[in-house]
């Protein structure tokens, strides 16, 4: 998830950065450190969020994305490791 401008990300990107991590307006705001009332601006396009705002979305975002590519990792090794073996008397 990259912004068009990282100095002034625009609000339907930020929707959409929400949308991928599924967070919602409480649980993105302390995430970024910032009340729930400026994110609610930042949001509505009253105030415009800063460079830090952008960069921190962005590294939570590669947070996320590295953390499912583990899962998945992790995953396929257990499915493929399993084997199961049958006595044939």
């Amino acid at each position: 998830m990259l912004f068009l401008n990282i100095n002034e990300p625009s609000p339907n990107e930020i929707r959409q950065w929400m949308k991928i991590n599924d967070l919602t307006i409480q649980s993105a705001s302390e995430t970024l450190g910032i009340s729930k009332r400026q994110y609610a601006r930042i949001l509505s396009g009253e105030s415009k969020a800063k460079r830090i705002h952008a960069l921190a979305m962005q590294m939570v975002w590669l947070i996320n994305e590295n953390k499912k590519k583990i899962i998945d990792e992790n995953l396929n090794d257990k499915i493929s490791k399993k084997t199961v073996k049958i006595p044939i008397k």
